[in-house]
């Protein structure tokens, strides 16, 4: 009995011996790494891209081809590795995309410079794991609702921004900072504790009415003027309010003033959805309205507008802790 168990104990070391001997012979492949291939010029520059910034371009969501094995006829067989828009981080969506993939060399071109000018903009922690570049792309939900991606639009997702083609002129330049605020937007929503800060500021009942509902004086300003009730309003900040064509430019900045001064008491530095002559809808729109104005500003510039409206300035500092301190955006 006594030689039984030492034969065993004898076996198990031995095993242990191979087993610690023995090396993997599994390589695990970088599926995202690019390689540069200088005979083809869209290659080359997702290559160049990659190289200095660390981000993927793809124009098909099949990024990787593995060896699996050989099938009993000797047939290779292989996994295919896709791009998964649906997952979050914690979560899933349930959707169902499909693609109408961009082949147009040209087009492909303006896609790249449109990345490479946005990755230049947005400071590295806005820079997303990848980008995929479709010529369309539709999304099926399990009630079967479609939604369609196309003519310039996109998505931000969990790891991967889709674009899509045909641009315009105007949003080849214009497309860059527009992506790079929703970029600031949703990596905002990671900072809970300091959004629930800035949602604090402004009381909840001033979300929704008339601005002449909050403040019975609104329209103390244009009374005796010729100007009719409804100018004066957020409207007025805007470059393509009518305005901007009729008042001189000292008159026009002290009306602007005025309009700040007005909305600025109660936290806001934007207007209604769907219309200027309401507050902010809720707080998701006012805190559109205030990356939006942030991030068209210094911070010299913002405080001079701004400087005179506490709450206002309350909500821009919590704010800046996220976009200057966490997201490394210099304003």
């Amino acid at each position: 009995m006594r030689n039984a168990i030492y034969l065993i104990l004898a076996l198990l070391i031995l095993g242990c011996e191979k087993e610690n001997g023995l090396t993997s012979q599994i390589e695990l492949e970088n599926l995202y790494e690019i390689k540069d291939d200088p005979s083809d010029p869209i290659k080359h520059r997702v290559y160049e891209i990659y190289d200095r910034y660390g981000v993927p371009v793809y124009f098909n969501d099949t990024i990787g081809k593995i060896f699996v094995k050989r099938d009993v006829t000797g047939k290779d067989v292989y996994r295919y590795e896709t791009l998964d828009l649906a997952w979050g981080f914690t979560s899933y969506n349930r959707l169902t995309y499909t693609y109408e993939y961009m082949t147009d060399p040209e087009e492909q071109l303006k896609a790249l410079g449109i990345i490479e000018d946005y990755l230049k903009l947005a400071a590295k922690p806005l820079w997303p794991f990848n980008f995929f570049v479709t010529k369309s792309a539709k999304t099926i939900d399990t009630q079967d609702q479609e939604k369609i991606y196309e003519k310039g639009s996109y998505t931000i997702n969990y790891r991967t921004v889709l674009m899509t083609g045909d641009w315009t002129d105007s949003q080849i330049i214009t497309l860059p900072e527009t992506m790079m605020k929703e970029m600031v937007k949703s990596k905002i929503m990671n900072y809970t504790d300091l959004l629930a800060a800035f949602n604090d500021v402004s009381d909840k009942v001033w979300y929704g009415p008339m601005w002449s509902e909050l403040d019975p004086h609104w329209y103390d300003y244009v009374d005796g003027t010729t100007w009719p009730r409804y100018c004066f309003s957020p409207a007025a900040l805007s470059d393509s309010w009518f305005g901007c064509n009729e008042m001189a430019p000292e008159e026009l900045a002290e009306f602007r003033a005025a309009v700040r001064a007005a909305i600025g008491q109660f936290g806001f530095v934007s207007a209604g959805r769907f219309t200027s002559l309401m507050s902010p809808d809720n707080m998701e729109d006012d805190l559109n309205g205030y990356i939006t104005e942030i991030l068209q500003h210094s911070k010299e510039e913002f405080e001079q507008l701004w400087g005179d409206s506490p709450l206002v300035m309350k909500k821009y500092e919590i704010l800046c802790k996220i976009i200057t301190d966490e997201l490394g955006v210099e304003l």
